[in-house]
This record gives C-alpha cells, sequence and structure tokens, in this order.
C-alpha cells in the first residue's frame, strides 16, 4: 500500500520563492542580452559612418568624372579588420562604380536616398549577414552632376562575439547572485519555520490526557489563529471529557442502587420464613429490575442521541404527521392509566428538518413525563408562528417551578423521589432538539397550572 506523500510546507515555499525567480532570471537575461546588442551596435555603427564619411572626404571630381584619392596605406586601413570582413564601394551619378565592390547590398526597399542623407541598414552579402552605411555625396557646385554613393559595410562576427561577451559578463555574476539568494531563501525559510518545529515539539510532549490550552507565547503572528483554534478545541474536548466523566459517574451510581435493592431481595427471597414474604421479595426484584430496565433503555438511547451528532442525517418531514402519529401510539399507555391524550392544530403541512426516529423519541420522552408526573389529561398540538415551528406538550398536572425549570434538563435530576423514572427524560429531550437546531422551553400550561414543554424548529419552506 502506498503512502501518501505528505506536504511539506517548507518545500512548497521554497519552490515558489525559486518559481517566481527563475522567470525574472530569464526576464534580466533577455534584457542583459539585447541591451549589449543595442549599445554594441550603436558603437559599431558609430565607426562605420566615420569610415564612411573618411572615404567621402577622399572623392572628387576632375573634368567632370568622380575619382577617389585613396592612398594605399588608406586603402589597406580601411580595410582590415582581425574578425570582420569590411567591404565598400563607390558609385557616381550614372551608377558606375569607380572605386570597391562590384556586389553590395541593395538599399532598403531598393529605394534612393536624398543628397546629404546617410543611412545604415542591414543586409546579406554572401550568404552573411552584413551592416552597411550609404551616404549620398551631393556633386553640386562641380562640374558633375547628380550625387555620389559612398557605402561602406562589414560583416556583424566582432558585433555578435562582443555582445556574447557583454552578455556574459552581466549574466554570469546574476547567475551567481540568483544562487546566493535560493540559498539565503532555503536558509531563510528553514529559520523562519523553526517556530512551527518548536510548536511540534511541545505538543508531541504533552502527555495524552493533557488538554490544558497551549501557551502562546513565541509563537508568530501568522500561527496565533491556528493555536487558537487549537486551544479552542481542547478546551470544548475537555469539557466534553469532564462532562463524560460526570455522566458515567452518575450512571454508575443510578445503576447501584437497583442492582444492590435486586441482591439485597433475593436474599431476603432465599432465606424467607414464608410464602408472602417470598412473595413481596420476588415483588420487589421485579420493580428494581423494571427500574433499572427503563434506566438502561435510556441511557443506551442517550449514547445515540450522542453519536447521532455525527452521522445524522435531515429529511423534510411533516411535523404534523409525525406529533399526530405519535399521539396515536401513545393512547393506549394513557387510557391504561386514565388519562386523556389529545391532538390539535389549526395549521397544515407544518414542514420540519429532522430524522424522524429521533423525533419521535423526543416526543414519547414529553409524553412519558407527562404520564409519570402529570394529571389527567395531556395535549399536543402543532402551531406556526414567526419564530418557527412549535411542537407543544402539556398537562394539568403539578407542574415545575419556575426556578427549577432550568435544572430539570441534567442528568438523573428527579423533583420527586417517589416517582419512578431514570431522570434522563428531558436531558434526551434537549439533545435531540439540539441536533436539529432546535429550541426546549418549559412554561405553565393556560391558567397557571401544569407544564408545557414547547420545541421550536427553524421554518423551512413549503
Amino acid at each position: 500500500m502506498n503512502e501518501e506523500r505528505q506536504t511539506s510546507l517548507r518545500r512548497q515555499l521554497i519552490v515558489r520563492m525559486l518559481s517566481m525567480m527563475l522567470p525574472l532570471f530569464i526576464l534580466l537575461w533577455f534584457i542583459a542580452h539585447f541591451s549589449s546588442q543595442y549599445f554594441i551596435n550603436a558603437a559599431f555603427d558609430r565607426s562605420l559612418v566615420r569610415r564612411t564619411y573618411a572615404l567621402a572626404d577622399r572623392v572628387e571630381v576632375l573634368h567632370g568624372q568622380v575619382q577617389v584619392d585613396l592612398p594605399v596605406a588608406a586603402r589597406e586601413l580601411l580595410l582590415f579588420d582581425q574578425e570582420d570582413l569590411l567591404f565598400h564601394r563607390i558609385t557616381d551619378p550614372h551608377n558606375r562604380v569607380i572605386e570597391g565592390e562590384n556586389r553590395m547590398p541593395p538599399l532598403p526597399g531598393n529605394k534612393g536616398i536624398k543628397p546629404g542623407q546617410l543611412i545604415i541598414y542591414d543586409g546579406i552579402k554572401e550568404d552573411e549577414h552584413v551592416r552597411v552605411a550609404a551616404f549620398a555625396l551631393s556633386l553640386h557646385g562641380t562640374s558633375a552632376h547628380g550625387v555620389a554613393l559612398i557605402q561602406v559595410g562589414e560583416t556583424l562576427s566582432r558585433r555578435s562575439a562582443l555582445a556574447d561577451r557583454a552578455t556574459l559578463a552581466i549574466v554570469i555574476p546574476m547567475l551567481l547572485m540568483t544562487l546566493t539568494a535560493a540559498f539565503a531563501i532555503a536558509y531563510g525559510v528553514g529559520r523562519g519555520l523553526e517556530p512551527v518545529g518548536r510548536l511540534r515539539e511541545r505538543l508531541s510532549g504533552r502527555q495524552a490526557l493533557d488538554l490544558s490550552p497551549v501557551p502562546l507565547e513565541g509563537t508568530p503572528a501568522e500561527l496565533r489563529p491556528f493555536m487558537d483554534e487549537i486551544n479552542s478545541l481542547l478546551l470544548r474536548l475537555s469539557e466534553a471529557i469532564e462532562a463524560q466523566s460526570r455522566f458515567v459517574a452518575d450512571a454508575a451510581h443510578q445503576l447501584r442502587t437497583p442492582i444492590a435493592g435486586i441482591r439485597t431481595q433475593a436474599e431476603a427471597a432465599l432465606v424467607g420464613a414464608g410464602h408472602e414474604d417470598a412473595q413481596h421479595a420476588l415483588t420487589r426484584i421485579a420493580q428494581s429490575a423494571q427500574t433499572m430496565g427503563d434506566l438502561v433503555q435510556k441511557l443506551l438511547i442517550l449514547a445515540r442521541v450522542d453519536a447521532a451528532e455525527n452521522t445524522l442525517r435531515l429529511e423534510r418531514l411533516d411535523g404534523v404527521e409525525v406529533v399526530r402519529a405519535v399521539a396515536r401510539e401513545w393512547v393506549p399507555a394513557a387510557l391504561a392509566k386514565g388519562v386523556d391524550i389529545s391532538f390539535e392544530t389549526q395549521d397544515r403541512n407544518v414542514w420540519v428538518m429532522g430524522d424522524a426516529q429521533l423525533l419521535r423519541e423526543m416526543l414519547a420522552n414529553l409524553i412519558d413525563n407527562s404520564l409519570r408526573y402529570g394529571g389527567t389529561r395531556i395535549t399536543l398540538s402543532v402551531y406556526r408562528s414567526e419564530q418557527g415551528v412549535t411542537w407543544r406538550v402539556a398537562d394539568n398536572g403539578p407542574g415545575i417551578p419556575e426556578a427549577l425549570r432550568a435544572a430539570v434538563f441534567a442528568p438523573f435530576h428527579r423533583l420527586s423521589d417517589g416517582v419512578d423514572g431514570a431522570g434522563l427524560g428531558l436531558t434526551i429531550v434537549q439533545r435531540i432538539a439540539q441536533l436539529h437546531g432546535a429550541t426546549v422551553s418549559l412554561s405553565a400550561d393556560e391558567g397557571e397550572a401544569g407544564l408545557a414543554a414547547s420545541v421550536t424548529f427553524p421554518l423551512v419552506e413549503a
């Protein structure tokens, strides 16, 4: 099985920073290359222009004929270069070559130039790129008429070599600076991530059950929100574990009482002298077993509700039909105790989002509480308001004093020891309501008598 490749923050930072430097280095290389070529071309072009003017100075007109007075030494100096091929040509107004090459790269667009004008252009001579300066020497005021065209050209070998050397002279130090910057970035990123490493060591050195907040001294500002969330999570986890521990302790205490009662009554039945004593002991055993069974059932329901927090799937339900169906199921139990149970609503298609089984369990616990602690009438109702959809279970029993209503939602809390029950009914109701984004409230029924438990859900569009 291939392990998933771990993502390194250090590697990501280094790669991203270097990936931004690489295009910058290439851009600078192009700038250095073309800049060097531009300035070298400008220098060589000036030299080419000086040679052209120097050659033009040697042109003279004698008896209407254009001639060139060019000493041998000057001719050799004009043509000498160790790297490039130099060439020239002078033509008279009739386009006859009077000095130099017979074939020259044509002027741009094969057009002429104005008298006194000098242009520099690129061309090809013998399959090699060349640079040519052309000057139109005006023969006005002489016995000749028109212009003499002086052209001086050279190949580009020396220019290209100098441009390459100039580019390397710039690029090599720039490359060394880039490599130095890369090492500096790698070192800086490593030093910058040292607080993360110290934080990892601080967390790995903690005990498994150490849920105290992680100290934030020396933590960079960028990690503070992350650490605040971790500390908040640790606080919530600590509270959950503490609540779970209290719940387990309370559950153990609640189970210990019926188990001890069963054992005591069983021993009394075994040593009982008469049939009536044994019968009484067995009755008490049955009652204790039923109490313990109810408690275990409530504990299992509460555990299922807690587990449903991560697996809950809400669906659109008709709230009227859910409450009406649960009311029908409890009619036999209510009649057996002489309690009148009824359902009423003035709305239809009152939708809620929820888990049908959990909502039925919530209603069952509210009805069971009313049967245990209520009077002779239980009324289930559904209505819609601006606050949301409300399910209401009301009875005409003794009710709960207002000062004690918040406490009855705590696990194993009973208002009276004379009534059977696990003390988990309203705890289950509240947790199921919280899972559905609903709120639970207790109030006195109409006329300040009895108790009304209301569960209000968010509104759902029809």
